[in-house]
């Protein structure tokens, strides 16, 4: 009785022991990220703020253009008429700058004008040193007060036309006359259509 008792024990320790066993788990292996260095920096595509365009000598600004495309004005960092200012002298010169007309109590550029004013444009690019002013003049009607205002909105229009046209505004100096300085001294319709117009200087 007692050699069954101890085989029944030792039965039931081996089933303790079994139960109690457990199995070690496997580690599994881990593989390392290094840690980030941040966003990847990309080279700034030509034209964005990070790398600003840079014009041509003598050359407007793209900025500079859509201003005087929307009809606004550049004002010069000096406004003072240069006194070397002199009229056109060679053939040549004659022939680029020549006087572009207003109507009545206008100051927009006609289409004549236009075609001068692209003409002077090819010039001063082709002559980045040389600089112009433009001279505004109107015919007798209205009071002088009245005459020097429309001259110089006559002159500035065509810096402004000139603008657009790529040509930077620091190169183009307004004047205006008014009614002071006459093409034609007469007093009628003739004289007063040649009379309101717009005249250039060239400064080198």
């Amino acid at each position: 009785m007692r050699k069954w008792m101890m085989v029944l024990g030792m039965v039931v320790l081996a089933g303790i022991l079994a139960g109690c066993a457990c199995k070690v788990p496997s580690q599994k292996q881990i593989t390392s990220v290094p840690p980030s260095t941040g966003t990847e920096v990309k080279p700034a595509a030509p034209g964005t703020p990070s790398t600003p365009v840079v014009p041509e000598v003598g050359r407007a600004t793209p900025q500079e253009e859509r201003i005087a495309m929307a009809g606004g004005d550049i004002p010069l960092k000096s406004p003072t008429v240069p006194e070397n200012a002199r009229p056109p002298r060679t053939e040549i010169e004659k022939q680029v700058f020549q006087i572009i007309h207003f109507d009545f109590d206008k100051s927009d550029i006609r289409p004549d004008a236009q075609k001068i004013l692209e003409g002077v444009a090819d010039y001063l690019k082709k002559n980045p040193s040389v600089k112009i002013v433009v001279e505004g003049h109107c015919d007798e009607a209205g009071t002088e007060e009245y005459n020097l205002a429309l001259g110089e909105r006559r002159a500035l229009a065509a810096r402004r036309y000139l603008v657009t046209l790529g040509i930077a505004p620091d190169r183009v100096t307004t004047l205006s006359f008014g009614e002071s300085w006459p093409f034609d001294p007469e007093h009628n319709e003739k004289a007063w259509a040649l009379n309101r117009r717009g005249e250039f200087k060239i400064v080198e």
